[in-house]
């Protein structure tokens, strides 16, 4: 060894390399990062007395599906029916909104109303009988591409 150099500088090069470090100097390990899962759909109605030709396009779908009795539906899904066909929608609180033929509507996202249970839908064509179970503690928007009805009793839009 050069005795030119003085011993704190072989002890710095030393501690350089990375040995001799005590546990509790190690750089600690990057945070995990969580991805938070998407929300799972909430149902908002079903489908009854389906006649004829009735199909359920998804929300995050691209075709249109045979309806079943009974299938559920969900934010942004959309209801088709074609001519001599019609459906019921049964929200699950208890109103109710019937589709005549060749009809097509949108389940649209329901924004929450403080003590009101809400119902919104968007009519994009056809006939729509809506009767609400409650009308005292419930109500239903219809959008249509010209206008916006909010009502709290028995209804007919066209």
């Amino acid at each position: 060894m050069n005795s030119r150099w003085p011993p704190m500088m072989f002890a710095l090069a030393f501690s350089t390399l990375g040995g001799g470090c005590p546990a509790e100097e190690k750089p600690a390990p990057p945070p995990v990062q969580h991805v938070p899962a998407a929300p799972l759909p909430v149902r908002r109605a079903q489908l009854k007395g389906l006649q004829g030709d009735v199909k359920v396009k998804r929300a995050a779908g691209d075709e249109w599906l045979p309806a079943q009795e009974g299938m559920a539906l969900f934010e942004n899904d959309k209801v088709r029916t074609v001519a001599g066909a019609g459906a019921q929608i049964v929200f699950t609180q208890g109103s109710m909104v019937s589709l005549g033929e060749d009809a097509l509507i949108s389940i649209a996202e329901t924004r929450p109303r403080a003590g009101q249970q809400r119902t919104d839908l968007t009519v994009l064509k056809g006939r729509v009988d809506a009767e609400l179970a409650d009308p005292t503690h419930q109500s239903l928007s219809v959008t249509t591409p010209a206008a916006t009805v909010r009502a709290g009793r028995e209804i007919v839009f066209q």
